[in-house]
């Protein structure tokens, strides 16, 4: 295994519409020196057609995983596609991709150039970009996703991470020393790479590239779109599901890596774990206390008013 042995991990199902685009913009990298793994969960349109006739056009680039297995979601298929290739043993870089998005020309080679910079690469890291927001077309919507969802390019740390995500997929590298830290069997987690920030933010180290390397489609058949941030939002019926997911996934988290954390990170997890059962004033404190704050004004006043 060389010092950057790649692979692309895309999980597909029903993508047929935009799955073309997406892996010839995969082959067209600048940076070529890698393989494309593709799992499909049982599509029912053309996709499965689609990734044979790749296959059998690129065989030394692209190799299909079957397995028979019916996952249903795009996190479980990353995750059962992310366990079949760690277990082969071939390589120490591994980069996630949606079936219906772009990639820039530049997009792995920006990756590997900031890799290359890390000093420490026995610990686990995690790089992540923004991406361009777009239409089915590919047209701006917006030049910066942080932006438009109104996320925070600082939030890097373990507290962050527990109280919100703001890594997307499409656009993360992790390498093997994460890999090696992920327990496939975890009980819940509410996406693959959220669960691989809190891995990375705790033991390693999370990278933000402040450079748009995706066209992030939007349409009506994914589940990408985002609503603009608002109190009303704030307030809906999803809003109090949402914040006990939080605390399911963190207590998980905790079940699974407690040991293994610095006595810093287990004060952190235990405080965060506390506020779930605490009355409004103490949940206000523990919350100030280790800034376990969502990203942007109208979040925070809904975190604090509502949680």
């Amino acid at each position: 295994m060389n010092n950057k042995s790649l692979a692309i991990l895309l999980a597909t199902y029903n993508g047929s519409e935009y799955l073309k685009q997406q892996i010839d913009s995969i082959l067209n990298q600048d940076f070529s020196d890698f393989i494309l793994y593709i799992r499909d969960d049982n599509s029912t349109d053309s996709t499965k057609n689609i990734i044979k006739e790749y296959v059998l056009k690129y065989p030394e680039k692209i190799i299909e995983v079957e397995d028979n297995k019916i996952v249903n979601g795009a996190s479980n298929n990353f995750m059962l596609l992310l366990k079949y290739v760690h277990n082969l043993k071939k390589h120490n870089l591994f980069m996630f991709c949606d079936q219906d998005d772009v990639w820039q020309r530049n997009k792995i080679e920006l990756t590997m150039n900031e890799y290359d910079k890390v000093s420490n690469k026995n610990s686990p890291i995690l790089i992540h970009t923004d991406l361009y927001v777009a239409d089915k077309e590919l047209k701006w919507i917006n030049k910066s996703f942080m932006q438009y969802s109104k996320l925070r390019k600082d939030y890097v740390n373990f507290n962050n991470y527990l109280i919100q995500n703001n890594v997307t997929g499409c656009t993360v590298c992790i390498n093997k020393k994460l890999v090696d830290l992920i327990n496939f069997d975890i009980k819940y987690i509410i996406m693959h790479d959220w669960y691989f920030a809190l891995i990375a933010s705790a033991f390693g180290q999370v990278i933000f590239i402040n450079t748009p390397t995706v066209y992030y489609r939007q349409h009506g058949k994914n589940q990408k779109k985002k609503k603009k941030v608002s109190i009303l939002n704030i307030k809906n019926k999803h809003y109090k599901e949402n914040i006990s997911n939080l605390f399911v996934q963190a207590e998980n988290f905790k079940n699974v890596y407690y040991d293994l954390l610095t006595e810093e990170n287990k004060e952190i997890i235990d405080a965060f774990c506390k506020i779930k059962n605490s009355n409004k004033l103490m949940k206000i404190k523990i919350i100030t206390k280790y800034k376990f704050y969502k990203q942007g004004l109208v979040r925070i006043l809904g975190q604090l008013f509502f949680i």
